[in-house]
């Protein structure tokens, strides 16, 4: 989809992600049931994953496959790709809320959202994702980065001259 006809909006930023993170951990002491626990579990899990790519200042999928974890979300949500969200020019600094007009992209996350059984669809989009597109063979065994960088066309040029 053309970046110039994309809507977009940011979620609030995101401030004490360690605070946040302990209070709902304290919250589990007083649960009265396993439906509750799960819930509490849900959101530490989404706490600790965006306090992660916040410390290593790394971008990748949450909430769905139109949504950043720098606070990006694409609105056209039938519409949009992970593809679609990667290439936007809209990144954020988490921490600094400056503009990212070349963030550092988290490689596989593997099973970090909380869901029963296997990953969750979030985070099979984004494995799926890098697999597919930055991921490469190398003599028969799959290498996929630790974290990735997109190298856009004008930069190029620009380094070139």
């Amino acid at each position: 989809m053309s970046e110039t006809k994309l809507k977009w909006h940011y979620l609030p930023a995101e401030t004490d992600l360690s605070k946040r993170l302990r209070l709902t951990a304290q919250e589990h002491k007083r649960a009265k049931s396993v439906v509750v626990h799960w819930g509490i579990q849900s959101r530490q899990n989404i706490l600790k994953a965006l306090l992660k790519d916040q410390e290593e200042n790394l971008h990748s999928l949450l909430f769905g496959k139109n949504t950043c974890s720098c606070g990006l979300v694409l609105e056209d949500d039938g519409m949009t790709t992970v593809l679609d969200l990667v290439l936007s020019n809209h990144h954020r600094n988490p921490v600094t809320l400056e503009p990212e007009f070349n963030p550092h992209f988290r490689g596989l996350v593997g099973k970090r959202l909380f869901g029963l059984g296997n990953q969750v669809q979030t985070d099979r989009f984004w494995d799926n994702f890098v697999v597919q597109n930055v991921g490469t063979m190398l003599k028969g065994i799959l290498v996929v980065p630790l974290s990735w960088r997109l190298v856009r066309e004008e930069q190029d040029s620009n380094q070139t001259k």
